[in-house]
């Protein structure tokens, strides 16, 4: 028998390998051992140090799994009761708890074996089952909670040298947009990204065997945030991680587009600089010029987008997209601009906002809710009257009739039009500059007329450059023409760096 280190088992059996002679995952333990357990005759002695042997499986478990784990994980009691006996009551089912622990670690197996310990320290300590899910996530989203939980595996991002971050940066953006990478793709000649993602103590989440999504679990977000290290730009991208639906970017051919208009636009708002965009929305509105700018904190832009469920998709007509259910409506309406419930009624013909905020004035109490509508260049004869009223209906309508039409003076709404794409009826109108519609004022050969203390904001496409360029737009469309789900390399890593830029450079 002879004894070998994992350093000196790929010169004895024949591992994966890149073309350059790298082991892959060379620093995958469990990757290693699964192709080494193919050999005959092969006995393995693990040896760790007195701190513990630190594994580095950073692919996260599903729903599945951690019903599986809840169920077979014994406590080493006389009578080796299952976790989810001791932590559930009658009222409280192992698949609740299962779902709860996986909204917040992220189903990340370290992550959520320190949870799992931890919640089992709470029940002992009280001497009671939880009897709800509310019970349960109030417990896990406690800060003490996550601080404990999360701790060791944040301090490793917080310690990055200024390159590394820069790579981080990188990582929050393809974990908001949802963008995949490739087990080969390479950050450099001799660096790949799939080593960063380990390197950072991040985690991959498998969408096949070769694919992988670049996973942050909310619990690290909430401590991310607070550390005073943060840059602007990493404090609005974990924002905006912390509060996206799960699956809001897939199928969504605009996903990114839309994203990065909501990060400028965030920066525009909050920018102490002299920003053309701001003046002109100034020059436009005199609703908005009376609004306090910049805003006083940074904080991320609420995402109003269109959610499938998991068993669904889209077509390229978006005929099957589907809007907010209105209890989400509510929730957001209600949290995050402190209006009354607002009902959006559910149609495959038209869509919410992509994004929405609201501003209020220094002086007077006036307060300004604005929807932003991004339109990409999917279509090829551009965004029509039809489409601008589309959007319109879908926004000023509902909160006019429900929120305006009944509340005092000071509450104003605006729809903005962000549009790559403009037709030619459009463009002609609008004499290719950017233009307010004031309430009362009609649009569309008369077929919509903007209600009272509303206003509908259509930018010309020149004008739609100052939040995001055309060579950035050129980069979408390449990458979207190869894919309706673009790994890093069809994005390229050029294109990622001149976005992280862009934002960079407002703030």
């Amino acid at each position: 028998m002879k004894l070998v280190s994992l350093t000196q088992v790929s010169t004895l059996f024949h591992l994966g390998r890149t073309d350059d002679g790298v082991v892959r995952p060379y620093n995958d333990f469990f990757g290693i051992i699964s192709q080494l357990c193919e050999e005959p005759d092969l006995f393995f002695i693990v040896v760790g140090k007195s701190k513990g042997l630190s594994i580095k499986n950073y692919v996260s478990f599903g729903y599945q799994d951690i019903v599986e784990f809840l169920e077979k994980s014994l406590l080493e009691t006389p009578t080796q009761v299952p976790v989810c006996n001791v932590l559930c009551s009658s009222s409280f089912s192992v698949n609740e708890l299962a779902d709860s622990l996986l909204e917040c670690t992220g189903g990340v197996p370290g992550l959520l074996t320190r949870a799992v310990n931890m919640l089992l320290n709470y029940i002992v300590a009280r001497n009671q089952p939880f009897i709800s899910k509310e019970e349960c996530l109030t417990c896990m989203n406690d800060y003490d909670f996550r601080i404990i939980c999360a701790e060791p595996f944040v301090e490793r991002i917080l310690n990055l040298d200024e390159d590394r971050r820069s790579v981080f940066d990188l990582l929050l953006m393809m974990a908001l947009y949802r963008i995949p990478f490739q087990v080969d793709d390479r950050l450099t000649s001799e660096s790949f990204l799939y080593d960063a993602v380990t390197e950072m103590g991040l985690y991959r989440y498998p969408i096949d065997e070769n694919t992988f999504q670049v996973l942050i679990p909310k619990v690290f977000v909430v401590i991310f945030k607070r550390d005073p290290s943060i840059s602007s730009l990493e404090k609005i991208l974990l924002g905006s991680l912390d509060v996206e639906p799960v699956d809001c970017f897939f199928y969504s051919k605009c996903r990114v587009f839309e994203g990065i208009v909501a990060l400028r636009l965030v920066l525009m708002l909050s920018s102490k600089n002299r920003n053309e965009l701001r003046e002109l929305l100034c020059q436009l509105s005199p609703i908005w010029k009376q609004m306090k700018l910049p805003i006083s904190t940074i904080s991320p832009i609420h995402y109003m987008k269109s959610v499938v469920s998991s068993r669904e998709t889209r077509n390229e007509s978006n005929k099957s997209r589907r809007t907010f259910a209105s209890t989400e409506w509510n929730k957001i309406i209600r949290e995050t601009l402190y209006l009354e419930t607002v009902y959006i009624p559910l149609d495959a013909t038209s869509h919410s906002p992509d994004i929405i905020f609201k501003l209020q004035s220094p002086v007077e109490p006036k307060v300004l809710t604005v929807g932003v509508a991004c339109k990409g260049r999917w279509k090829s004869e551009g965004i029509g009257w039809s489409d601008i009223i589309d959007e319109a209906k879908k926004f000023l309508d509902p909160v006019y009739d429900q929120v305006l039409s009944s509340a005092m003076d000071s509450h104003h709404c605006m729809l903005i039009i962000v549009s790559t794409k403009l037709s030619l009826n459009v463009s002609n109108e609008l004499g290719n500059q950017s233009r307010c519609y004031s309430s009362g004022m009609f649009i569309g050969d008369d077929f919509f007329k903007v209600p009272d203390n509303c206003e509908l904001v259509i930018l010309c496409e020149r004008d739609v450059e100052m939040l995001i360029d055309d060579e950035i737009l050129n980069g979408l469309e390449r990458a979207f023409g190869v894919s309706h789900n673009p790994t890093f390399w069809d994005f390229g890593l050029d294109l990622l760096d001149r976005i992280r830029n862009s934002f960079l450079s407002w703030q």
